[in-house]
């Protein structure tokens, strides 16, 4: 999936440009997930619920709703977005290995009868999705754990601004920062 670039440059909150190549979470990444939420939740998904779901700005909202329609991941329908892409609910699958060395699959209503064979060529082709929802699960993790790292970063970095200042104001405090450089 691409991230369109175009030549307006949008401010953060803070008034900051808005590049968008260090965020926590894409931009484009959370516009679709509220997009999805929202369509989930039975609601209309209009850019201004999207605006007040996210935080983003409205001109980023549009933006990221331009490249999602651009990727054919959303369509618009009278001011309202909706996934293209829409499965159903999971149903409940329970796989019961006979003593027999036949193996049930029961995906809501339909069972599947297998042999062996059919078993493990089943497995195989459902193990790169188990691998992916594993490592999906990881990326997330991590995620969780840069979000935290960085505000700490940005909390000692605070601090380390603040006691500069105060190094600058009060030379008999000079020696705090020494080893810290300039």
């Amino acid at each position: 999936m691409n991230q369109a670039t175009t030549s307006t440059i949008h401010k953060t909150a803070g008034g900051n440009p808005d590049t968008g190549a260090v965020e926590a979470v894409p931009t484009l990444t959370q516009v679709y997930e509220a997009i999805r939420q929202l369509h989930e939740a039975g609601e209309e998904p209009t850019r201004d619920r999207i605006h007040k779901m996210t935080g983003l700005n409205l001109t980023t909202v549009d933006d990221r709703i331009k490249v999602l329609r651009g990727e054919g991941m959303i369509a618009a329908v009278k001011q309202c977005y909706r996934p293209v892409h829409q499965h159903g609910p999971a149903r409940d699958v329970v796989i019961v290995h006979l003593n027999d060395g036949r193996t049930m699959v029961e995906i809501g209503e339909h069972v599947l009868h297998l042999v062996r064979p059919e078993a493990a060529r089943l497995g195989q082709g459902l193990a790169g999705l188990a691998l992916e929802h594993t490592a999906l699960a990881r990326v997330n993790e991590l995620q969780d754990q840069l979000l935290e790292e960085v505000a700490k970063r940005r909390t000692l970095e605070r601090e380390v601004r603040a006691l500069k200042a105060i190094k600058r104001q009060d030379y008999r405090q000079a020696d705090l920062l020494e080893g810290l450089g300039n």
